[in-house]
């Protein structure tokens, strides 16, 4: 028998994929070492994807009058930016 023996690296990221990298792994209430490897197995299947049961989380975006605000991409792009934004901040202090 094969004992699992970690294997240690060091990976120079660039800053954007390591915030969006950070970001998943709040989201997603897991570590960054683990969406590496959940990224590096789906890489490594050829892109395909285990199906994971559950329910999809969409982002929704709160609204006083439902149906009545007109929101342009960059405008939910913002919403949720900010909302990541706070969402990893709030990580950083626990």
């Amino acid at each position: 028998m094969h004992k699992y023996v970690p294997m240690r690296t060091t990976l120079d990221l660039p800053d954007a994929v390591a915030r969006r990298a950070k970001l998943a792994a709040v989201h997603r209430n897991t570590s960054l070492k683990d969406i590496v490897v959940m990224a590096l197995e789906h890489e490594l299947q050829g892109g395909r994807t285990k199906p994971r049961g559950g329910a999809l989380n969409f982002p929704l975006i709160p609204s006083r009058k439902p149906g009545s605000r007109r929101l342009s991409p960059h405008d939910v792009h913002d919403i949720l930016l900010r909302e990541e934004q706070a969402a990893y901040e709030a990580a950083q202090r626990h």
